[in-house]
């Protein structure tokens, strides 16, 4: 009798046991929402790419030739040195996931809140099919942390992060060109 009452027991305890295991889990992390994207393109498909930053009054333009390098866009144009520009730029150029859509259907009013009627950076892209796409940014969010950007025929404004501005505005300041005797 004293065997049956400790299995009996025994059997309480485990259920309880597999109860409080199944209880305090912890509960997997809700998925991260999809993060929108500006645009998107296929990286392969870019033919042109410009920037521009108006506030400085420079620009750079580079164009794929059929080598599949990028080259500066002048006559004679140098290759981009790939040390500094790797395959990088191009892949940022296709497209970037923005932080958050801050608005849809804006007003003029309201694009220049945003920084984005005198526009801090332009970007021209040219596929190869020959469609345009061009891309305006706008002042950084008050905590400096992301830029306000949008198709230049949207009225939709999104933000993206301040590396990626940066990025690109450096390529205009401090252009990749070709180091004098080095390979790329």
């Amino acid at each position: 009798m004293r065997a049956r009452a400790a299995l009996v027991m025994l059997a309480v305890v485990a259920a309880l046991g597999a109860v409080y295991y199944v209880v305090s889990r912890p509960k997997p992390a809700p998925a991260a929402p999809e993060r929108q994207f500006v645009w998107y393109v296929d990286m392969t498909e870019l033919s042109t790419m410009a920037i521009s930053l108006p506030p400085l009054g420079r620009s750079e333009r580079w164009v794929k030739h059929a080598d599949q390098y990028w080259y500066f866009d002048a006559p004679g144009g140098p290759k981009v040195n790939m040390k500094r520009w790797g395959g990088g730029i191009p892949l940022i150029l296709s497209g970037p996931a923005a932080n958050r859509r801050i608005a849809a259907g804006v007003t003029d009013r309201e694009l220049a809140v945003y920084g984005l009627v005198s526009p801090r950076m332009q970007i021209a892209l040219t596929l190869a099919t020959g469609q345009p796409i061009t891309i305006v940014v706008g002042d950084p969010t008050p905590d400096r942390q992301a830029y306000y950007i949008k198709l230049a025929q949207s009225r939709e404004v999104y933000t993206v992060d301040a590396s990626w501005y940066d990025v690109l505005a450096r390529l205009v300041t401090d252009p990749p060109y070709p180091v004098p005797g080095e390979e790329n």
